[in-house]
């Protein structure tokens, strides 16, 4: 199934002991509708507690003759309006929603316009930043990059080593959209990409520093900064 949501009123993707997840909502509507406990939901990767989904993939297993079509609807049925299933099909027995994929896009929503509608869909920041400053820092993530400095501290992933497809800033008057394409992310990578790539654009640091953490290279004198939760969206998953 693809899925879209809001992730504002959502502590994430994964279940939690406690508090709503979008894994959570979507399998007690699978317990319910297939009268059964045992139902994992696996989604293509774990989004954080207010991070949006315009599309993600996710596969379940069941035993069942109904049609895709009315699993679709039952499931859109029983739960709530901040989250959809927008497709709905059936797959291979192997396929594996997480390990399948090939490529994550994300994008990141920034504005200097403060609007009451938008406030959870996008980060309003109202400073003067130099964009080309940003262009040039999103040119240096493409490739392959160890992204430790980059990604939560306590983050049990022993492998940092990312590969970016493609990096880009879109720019007008009062909007800022951050494009990534990558072949997996760490936790928190994006937010603190895009944090960071604000503070070389404001004058805080430069484009060798950032440069260098890009490599690896930690210092006492910089420090990563993660941007809010509300801008990023998970924007589609891409399999052969």
């Amino acid at each position: 199934m693809v899925i879209e949501y809001d992730g504002t009123d959502f502590l994430g993707w994964q279940i939690q002991k406690s508090g709503r997840t979008v894994q959570g909502e979507i399998e007690s509507a699978l317990k319910k509708i297939f009268n059964t406990d045992s139902i994992t939901l696996i989604g293509s990767g774990r989004t954080d507690s207010g991070v949006h989904a315009k599309a993600q993939p996710a596969h379940v297993k069941v035993d069942t003759e109904m049609e895709c079509e009315k699993i679709q609807r039952a499931i859109n049925g029983n739960i709530g309006n901040d989250v959809y299933i927008s497709k709905c099909l059936f797959v291979d027995e192997n396929f594996h929603a997480r390990f399948d994929a090939k490529a994550r896009e994300y994008h990141y929503l920034m504005t200097e316009s403060f609007s009451p509608l938008n406030r959870y869909k996008e980060w309003f920041l109202p400073r003067k930043m130099n964009n080309e400053l940003l262009i040039e820092c999103s040119h240096l993530i493409i490739g392959k990059h160890d992204f430790t400095s980059f990604c939560k501290a306590n983050s049990e992933v022993e492998n940092k080593i990312c590969t970016i497809f493609n990096a880009n800033w879109e720019i007008n008057d009062v909007h800022r959209m951050f494009i990534i394409r990558a072949n997996r992310y760490l936790q928190h990578m994006v937010r603190y990409l895009v944090g960071t790539m604000v503070e070389v654009a404001r004058g805080r640091y430069t484009v060798k520093q950032f440069e260098s953490m890009l490599n690896g290279k930690q210092s006492d004198d910089i420090m990563v900064y993660r941007a809010p939760a509300c801008g990023l969206f998970l924007w589609k998953v891409e399999y052969e």
